[in-house]
């Protein structure tokens, strides 16, 4: 089979990725690989998009079945996406045979991973890492292509063909994401997989799928030799993250506002839209949405200055897990948020540079001082 390597790559844009994604509702999906000349395959529903900026695909595998080995020796897997007449598809990939592709149509896809033709959408992915969890396997898998067709996404089959746990396991990851947001836990705390299954009253797999995710976002980090550990989170380290971007939006203030291109213009209004969209009177309509649109905003009016490294910087200040653990704590905020957000996007769109300077300073005090409100209620730390 032809190998590509992981540098000829191309890099897939975040928000075609999240569009991509999005047909991946509470729906089945099948998961394909080859290895030694053979095709592997199996319906599966412990799927989900990981990560937006880089593009990520967490895929959980019961460690016992074929795909899984499979995987582990391509080190590469599609998500095959299923659309709502396919359920038919589905039962043939969660049922035992020694060939599941039969009468099944089949195109290549990078690295001559096996694509099913008439899956609603597929996500190609290259394994980065791979997480032993119970009786699971966890693959954390970099997104090399995805593409979509129009169509709705099979969102459950009336038939005994398997017994799909995403929905599950991403409501017990919401349910200990609260309880770090809530504190339950104070920094430096040790999470083990078996006490928090037992906490929430679940099976260790959902709780290290849980403990993953939160992981990808911040919430908590991997020690060598202690394990899942709360990061801890207080005013030194929010103020040098949110200073840090905003030293970011100035330099590009002053290189760009006033010769910024009118597409550009109307792609960061559309930014603007789709955030303010998710924060009414102070409340959030859906934080992670709002989380999602509020960095596509920052990371767009950083992309003004067209400059490759300054954008890749600037996604690597973890902004959105340093929101996660201020903004997201409750779900009441401010308006101001939005509203000086919007007095930025209107001084670049008129060319005014001291006032978008004085904007993106007044949204850093803000986003400052939410921390310092939220800190002030937790002992200073969180």
């Amino acid at each position: 089979m032809n190998q590509v390597a992981a540098t000829d790559l191309p890099r897939v844009d975040p928000v075609h990725f999240r569009h991509v994604v999005g047909h991946l509702a509470s729906g089945v999906t099948v998961l394909t690989t080859s290895h030694g000349g053979r095709r592997y395959g199996m319906t599966a529903s412990s799927v989900t998009s990981l990560s937006a900026d880089p593009p990520m695909m967490l895929a959980c595998i019961n460690s016992a079945v074929p795909t899984c080995d499979a995987v582990s020796r391509s080190g590469r897997y599609v998500v095959n996406i299923l659309s709502e007449g396919q359920g038919d598809l589905a039962h043939q990939f969660a049922t035992a045979a020694r060939d599941k592709y039969r009468d099944v149509g089949v195109h290549l896809g990078l690295g001559g991973m096996p694509l099913l033709t008439e899956a609603l959408a597929h996500v190609e992915c290259e394994v980065e890492e791979k997480i032993v969890g119970g009786s699971h396997s966890i693959f954390l898998g970099r997104v090399v292509s995805a593409s979509a067709s129009a169509g709705q996404p099979l969102t459950y089959f009336r038939g005994g063909f398997g017994r799909f746990e995403f929905a599950r396991d991403d409501d017990v990851y919401r349910r200990a994401r609260r309880q770090v947001l809530a504190r339950v836990y104070a920094a430096d705390d040790v999470l083990v997989v078996g006490e928090l299954a037992l906490a929430l009253g679940v099976d260790e797999s959902a709780a290290f799928y849980a403990l993953t995710r939160m992981a990808a976002e911040g919430l908590v980090r991997r020690d060598p030799e202690r394990g899942y550990v709360i990061t801890p989170f207080d005013v030194r380290a929010s103020d040098q993250t949110f200073d840090a971007r905003l030293l970011i939006e100035l330099g590009v203030i002053d290189a760009v506002v006033g010769s910024v291109p009118a597409a550009s213009l109307e792609d960061l209004r559309a930014r603007f839209e789709a955030m303010a969209a998710q924060l009414v009177g102070d409340r959030f309509v859906d934080f992670d949405a709002y989380l999602d649109a509020n960095y596509l905003f920052h990371e767009g009016l950083v992309g003004l200055a067209q400059n490759p490294l300054l954008t890749a910087t600037f996604g690597g200040l973890s902004i959105k897990s340093v929101m996660t653990r201020s903004f997201g704590s409750t779900p009441v905020t401010s308006q101001r948020f939005v509203d000086v957000q919007r007095q930025l996007t209107e001084c670049i769109e008129r060319g005014d540079k001291p006032g978008a300077r004085e904007a993106a300073r007044g949204y850093c005090e803000l986003a400052k001082q939410r921390v310092r409100d939220i800190l002030s209620h937790t002992g200073g730390r969180i």
